[in-house]
């Protein structure tokens, strides 16, 4: 009986020690993922997993160091463990919201989502809704997708995300008076963290209001702050077909 409980009492201290480890990967893991160090994230978050294969947070920050990997694959994968492990964590539950949108399972993805909308102590709606407006925008449902990015700028303005997309709608269904307005309004808030997408749009929504000299200096505009943008060639095709 002494022997065993030795044994057991070393036994606890080793499992508690290999928990206190394995939150220490996990900070330093975060930390290298919060700087956009995705590989050595990936890196201290499998030796967390190691010691500690049953913790949430660490099969969340799993799946977020693949999904920043692009193995959208593996991402899902912990993050579908990590709710296992615990189910009403909507922080998980949205980042597997967009790992779906992501790879195309767009109505998955919806429903996902939705249930972090409707949690009422989830402390960051506005990404849920963000996440949820992305889905319904490429499921074509514009109308629906509108009033959801509306509720998301009601929590945060300047989301530059949800302003774009928001404009966008506008544009789907051709209010490019609308459109106009709110992806100039998107410019700003996405010119600091270099997305050219709301440059793109408001151009083409003056082009289709027949301000002609305005889309072109949009155009122009992107293509000289954003050299390497995915929309600069684009925007040159637009310039050359404005200019015949």
């Amino acid at each position: 009986m002494i022997s065993a409980s030795v044994f057991a009492a070393l036994g606890c201290s080793t499992f508690s020690k290999d928990k206190e480890t394995a939150e220490l990967h996990l900070r330093i893991g975060s930390g290298h993922l919060s700087s956009g160090n995705y590989p050595q994230a990936l890196s201290e978050f499998m030796a967390a997993e190691k010691l500690d294969p049953n913790n949430a947070g660490i099969q969340n920050g799993l799946g977020l160091a693949y999904y920043f990997r692009n193995r959208l694959d593996l991402a899902e994968e912990h993050f579908r463990k990590s709710l296992e492990i615990e189910p009403n964590r909507s922080e998980t539950r949205n980042n597997l919201g967009r790992a779906l949108i992501d790879e195309g399972k767009l109505q998955e993805a919806v429903t996902e989502i939705n249930k972090v909308v409707a949690d009422l102590t989830y402390i960051a709606p506005e990404k849920a809704l963000t996440n949820l407006g992305v889905a319904q925008f490429k499921l074509g449902q514009f109308a629906i997708a509108k009033s959801t990015f509306g509720k998301a700028l009601d929590y945060q303005k300047e989301n530059c995300l949800a302003q774009s997309y928001f404009g966008r709608c506008f544009y789907e269904l051709k209010d490019f008076k609308r459109s106009a307005e709110t992806l100039d309004r998107a410019v700003g808030y996405c010119q600091r963290v270099l997305f050219d997408e709301p440059h793109y749009y408001s151009a083409l929504s003056y082009y289709q209001l027949g301000q002609v000299s305005r889309a072109e200096a949009r155009f122009e505009e992107l293509i000289k702050l954003y050299p390497d943008g995915q929309y600069g060639e684009k925007a040159k095709s637009m310039l050359a077909t404005i200019r015949r």
